[in-house]
């Protein structure tokens, strides 16, 4: 796919054309650079670090699930297409996002967090909450976040939390 190409289709789904939302959904599952350009770019417009049209995010996230909803009817045929929905992956967290069975975001978490456990109880995530805006966040999150403030900043530190419940 042409650069151009790319551009177009981009700059259409950042209107909100559900078509164009479809097909870079579908570009994503690709286990390449582009696939992997693309997954970033849905992931950016989402989470709201790159703009877009106001209900872009429920767009992006429906698609993602209509796309996991697919993936799990075929999972018998072992396709390796859909190897971004069966493993921790963007698109599996926008379509987590997107569905309302709370038996199906444990599920997508469980494929999110696998085995990931925290040094402490406290600071062990609820794979259920993983969606949840008021969760508790772990260390690797908040070093993740705050990494490019201490470095912006030497008067800047970070304490991260000890066990102290």
């Amino acid at each position: 796919m042409s650069d151009e190409t790319l551009a177009l289709l981009i700059g259409e789904v950042e209107n909100g054309n559900q078509n164009c939302i479809d097909l870079l959904c579908n570009l994503a599952l690709r286990n390449d650079d582009l696939g992997h350009k693309v997954e970033k770019l849905l992931f950016d417009l989402f989470s709201g670090k790159r703009s877009g049209s106001p209900d872009i995010d429920k767009k992006i996230n429906q698609a993602c699930l209509v796309l996991h909803q697919i993936a799990n009817n075929d999972i018998t045929k072992n396709n390796t297409e859909w190897k971004k929905l069966h493993a921790p992956s963007r698109l599996l967290y926008m379509a987590g996002s997107a569905t309302t069975d709370l038996s199906k975001k444990i599920e997508i978490a469980h494929k999110i967090m696998g085995d990931q456990f925290a040094q402490t109880d406290q600071e062990q995530v609820g794979v259920e909450n993983l969606w949840c805006g008021a969760r508790m966040m772990s260390s690797d999150e908040l070093a993740a976040a705050t990494q490019g403030l201490v470095q912006e900043s030497p008067f800047l530190s970070v304490n991260y939390p000890i066990r102290l419940i």
